[in-house]
């Protein structure tokens, strides 16, 4: 059972890092469409707010299931992956990727916080 619930933390780890960068994505292309116009900059604003709660969500995800991950990595992904030199590779890369998607989070809520912070309620 431990395996399952390990696996299924370490998918949405992964999902979660794409929903913080894919929320950061979404306010920005919804300003530059809406931001423009006074009658939509309410509607902006309580988009902003929405993704901002989903992405800092991610955010906390991220590093609850991270620390688990790390707590776990000897047992179920290194010592499995260490006879197969092109899986550590994989997983090298798409921790590299994982953490640009997340600093690129980060950054970009921290930006958009600045930009929108007049317009909260």
């Amino acid at each position: 059972m431990l395996y399952i619930a390990l696996m299924l933390a370490n998918y949405f780890h992964d999902l979660a890092v794409a929903m913080l960068a894919a929320s950061v994505v979404v306010i920005h292309l919804a300003g530059r469409i809406m931001g423009a116009d006074e009658g939509r900059r309410d509607i902006l604003v309580h988009l902003v707010r929405g993704m901002s709660r989903v992405a800092w969500w991610s955010l906390g995800y991220v590093i609850v299931a991270g620390a688990i991950r790390a707590w776990f990595v000897m047992d179920f992904e290194w010592n499995p992956l260490v006879e197969k030199q092109g899986m550590l590779i994989a997983l090298g890369f798409k921790h590299v990727l994982l953490v640009g998607l997340t600093v690129f989070g980060i950054v970009g809520m921290r930006r958009i916080r600045e930009q929108y912070r007049d317009h909260e309620k």
